[in-house]
């Protein structure tokens, strides 16, 4: 069962029963669906139910909670450079781990959910740089999307910005709780370096300054000014200091925290 709040006249948050969230952002004549979910769910449907224009669809990134949704539309849009990424986590293995999890919450799937074919997305087309990051502006009608290719997460995740509402979607690039410890995930310190020269350039561009985030992994819109101060937390010394974390994983993991926002860093310690 899909939730959704108008967050903005158009702009939709929806939340699948997985509970990862993803955005359509509606024009005149188009729309664009920012993500897809685990796909349990016929995403495409839901979507109608909330505009009849034709829909767009761009992947933040390649991850199997934002991906295997792609599966209800007959085309979609990624960096390329998650194309390997997309591949592992939408293949039959993963999807078995999704099978399971699911029905640890007691949420059905669709007969086909291990065997539906899912094509390789096409690759976004950008058309200039940004403080040195690819980008390219969405228009579905009367809505500029700014879209920036952000390495981090994964190498080709996608942020997008909203000048008219001051309103940033980060993808996976952040999140009060953000795992940058995946082995196609960049060092922590050119994630942050990376975020750090994104956003200035993203408001010195538009002349729109940040003022509301949506992630991946929220239900309901942040403000801009915590991402900035989350990326002022995490310093050299705290990543120095971090305590490890175990994540059930061989990856020497560690991790930063501050209680008081209740804010999570988990970094691969080795790269």
């Amino acid at each position: 069962m899909f939730t959704s709040q108008e967050v903005f006249p158009g702009i939709f948050h929806i939340t699948d029963a997985m509970g990862v969230s993803f955005t359509l952002l509606t024009g005149s004549e188009r729309a664009l669906l920012i993500d897809t979910g685990y796909g349990l769910e016929d995403v495409a449907a839901y979507v109608r139910t909330l505009t009849s224009l034709p829909v767009d669809v761009l992947l933040t990134h390649g991850h199997h909670d934002h991906a295997l949704g792609t599966r209800w539309f007959p085309s979609v849009q990624m960096s390329t450079e998650d194309l390997p990424v997309f591949r592992l986590r939408t293949a039959a293995a993963q999807r078995a781990r999704v099978l399971e999890q699911a029905a640890a919450k007691g949420l059905c799937a669709p007969d086909d959910f291990l065997t539906a074919p899912i094509p390789d997305p096409d690759p976004v087309i950008w058309d200039r740089t940004l403080a040195g990051f690819p980008c390219r502006v969405f228009n579905p009608g009367g809505l500029e999307v700014l879209a920036v290719q952000v390495p981090g997460h994964t190498p080709g995740s996608i942020m997008l910005f909203v000048p008219e509402y001051g309103l940033l979607l980060t993808g996976d690039d952040w999140n009060p709780c953000t795992w940058m410890w995946f082995p196609e995930s960049l060092s922590v310190v050119t994630w942050r370096k990376n975020m750090r020269a994104v956003l200035p350039a993203i408001e010195k561009e538009t002349g729109a300054g940040i003022s509301h985030v949506l992630c991946s992994h929220q239900p309901a819109p942040r403000k801009g000014a915590e991402l900035r101060e989350y990326m002022d937390y995490m310093s050299d010394e705290r990543l120095d200091s971090a305590p490890s974390v175990d994540m059930n994983s061989p990856v020497r993991t560690r991790q930063v925290t501050c209680p008081a926002r209740d804010w999570v860093l988990v970094f691969d310690a080795a790269k």
